[in-house]
């Protein structure tokens, strides 16, 4: 999947995040970029609730869903930027089931605490865009759902969020 309208947004907005939010000599920068990736993929599985096997009804609500899709992709992006991965992604399906491949995402995202690297980072947004083919999040509403956050994102940098 080609998200070079997304790589380019993006390396735009993380040169103003560094210039006029991040502080220089941020103290463990990449690791609170890798929390929050955790944080946000666990926003969006909530939304999705497909994992809540005690739930009888888990209607979803599709706005939210692609809001906390897209935060997944900002903090993917700004971290493929970091290792240089280029902006064709190739989409890992490795499971049919949401929460199996939920688990796999998981897993690749947290190895990203200790392992960043270009091959690892790859595989992990690979996979996070499998999961969201589980949900049908196609390539129209993740371009769509990137750049509204990226919008909202923009305004907060501005209002001192």
């Amino acid at each position: 999947m080609n998200l070079e309208i997304i790589f380019k947004a993006q390396t735009e907005l993380d040169t103003i995040l560094m210039k006029k939010v991040i502080k220089q000599n941020e103290k463990n920068f990449e690791i609170k970029r890798g929390v929050a990736l955790l944080v946000e993929l666990g926003e969006f599985a909530n939304e999705v609730k497909a994992f809540k096997y005690w739930k009888k009804h888990k209607e979803m609500n599709r706005d939210k869903v692609l809001e906390e899709f897209a935060d997944g992709i900002h903090f993917l992006t700004s971290i493929s930027l970091s290792k240089q991965v280029k902006s064709d992604i190739k989409i890992i399906s490795k499971y049919d089931d949401f929460s199996l491949q939920l688990s796999y995402v998981y897993k690749l995202f947290t190895n990203l605490l200790t392992k960043c690297t270009k091959n690892n980072v790859k595989k992990a947004y690979g996979a996070y865009l499998g999961l969201g083919l589980l949900v049908n999040i196609g390539y129209n509403e993740i371009i769509t759902s990137y750049l509204n956050k990226n919008k909202i994102n923009y305004e907060r940098i501005e209002n001192n969020y």
